[in-house]
């Protein structure tokens, strides 16, 4: 197991340190939803993503949040992981649109190659250079009409299925929350 000197390792697991003067900064102050339900601020949430990017090929993480004033635990951590547990819902969600989307592409792209391409035959083989180069361009066309679809079917899941994994992987951290304002920083 590595090590980032960044994070301070406690029982042989790193620990991303968050620290809290109220509950009430856990949460995005425009969100008027009641505790559990509401949404992690974004600063915070940018804060966990990166940390769990920097440490997740690092082994075993958790979160520790130190909280000035005193609160039960509950309230941060079932915020917390239902927090995480909507990002993962979501992203899902933009995968399926992502895939559908890519599938869409794909018809049409199939349907324009052989349009175009059954163009370009059409034309034959005449030995004048503008329908040579109309040919060309046709042929060149119908390939490049394919690209999205492509992209959108074999390349684009993963960025998804790496924020996927972050996201997995916080969701699923320990939580402990303490009191205090928690050790300095290195």
């Amino acid at each position: 197991m590595g090590t980032n000197p960044r994070y301070r390792l406690e029982d042989g697991s790193h620990c991303i340190d968050v620290r809290l003067d109220t509950i009430a900064q856990l949460f995005d102050n425009r969100d008027p939803a009641p505790f559990r339900e509401r949404d992690l601020d974004p600063d915070l949430v940018e804060y966990l993503f990166a940390a769990g990017e920097d440490l997740t090929s690092l082994g075993t993480f958790k979160v520790v949040f130190w909280v000035a004033q005193a609160c039960p635990p509950e309230e941060i951590e079932t915020g917390y992981r239902a927090h995480f547990v909507y990002e993962v819902e979501r992203l899902e969600r933009r995968r399926r649109r992502q895939r559908r989307t890519g599938q869409v592409a794909l018809i049409l792209g199939v349907t324009l190659l052989v349009i175009l391409l059954s163009l370009a035959e059409l034309l034959g083989t005449e030995p004048s250079r503008a329908v040579r180069a109309i040919r060309e361009g046709l042929v060149i066309l119908s390939w490049v009409v394919m690209w999205r679809p492509v992209e959108a079917l074999i390349y684009d899941w993963v960025p998804i299925h790496r924020e996927r994994k972050v996201l997995e992987r916080l969701r699923k951290a320990p939580i402990e929350v303490r009191t205090g304002k928690g050790p300095t920083a290195m």
